[in-house]
């Protein structure tokens, strides 16, 4: 039998507790890996962002035979809008005589979320055609009066104007959303009219405001 050289047992000793060593490392690895793990992840979650947009005012007016206008129809994120498809005035489709009068009611609602208060304000009057030499305007002939309902308080058809005359209706009523007003709109041609105004034809703007 031979005997092992000091120097084969250091190293059998050596590789032993190396190999001893590299399992210790790979146990205690083992054991800690689940807390290390934890380490390199943290999360924070935010889970009840929210925004909310301002309160918004949106006037809609409907005309006879149910024509809508909504103050959004300008397109874009515009709040005016030009309506000429609903005539206050009633048109000429059928002209004035003497005495005669013609009437139109529209409704007008704030389809918005807030609350505003409803002006009306004239424009100016102007008139065409008729006799080029005419001593009359049908501006200053022709009246007008406006009735609204509740709960609007608005009724001037105790006190007829000239359309030239028609003054802006400064609060016509506060429209909460959701609310509404039909107003009437009654244009005559007095019975004292002079022939001067015929042929002639009035224009003149009405600009609601919901604000």
């Amino acid at each position: 039998m031979t005997t092992p050289r000091p120097r084969d047992r250091r190293r059998r000793r050596s590789l032993v507790l190396a190999a001893a060593g590299a399992t210790a490392a790979v146990i205690l690895v083992l054991g800690i890996s689940g807390t290390l793990s934890s380490w390199t992840s943290a999360i924070i979650t935010n889970d009840d962002n929210t925004v909310e947009a301002a309160q918004s005012l949106v006037l809609q007016e409907t005309g006879p035979g149910n024509v809508v206008c909504t103050s959004t129809d300008g397109g874009g994120s515009g709040n005016s809008a030009t309506c000429s498809t609903i005539d206050k005035y009633g048109g000429t489709a059928v002209p004035l005589g003497p005495g005669d009068h013609q009437t139109v009611t529209v409704s007008l609602e704030n389809t918005g979320t807030g609350s505003g208060a409803l002006t009306l304000a004239p424009g100016s009057c102007v008139t065409s055609a008729g006799s080029p030499s005419a001593s009359a305007d049908l501006c200053d002939v022709a009246t007008v009066t406006v009735a609204c309902t509740t709960p609007s308080t608005v009724d001037t058809t105790a006190t007829p104007v000239a359309l030239s005359a028609l003054a802006q209706l400064s609060v016509v009523t506060t429209l909460a959303a959701g609310e509404s007003t039909d107003c009437t709109f009654d244009v005559a041609l007095p019975a004292s009219a002079s022939p001067q105004v015929g042929g002639q034809v009035a224009t003149q703007p009405l600009v609601w405001t919901l604000s």
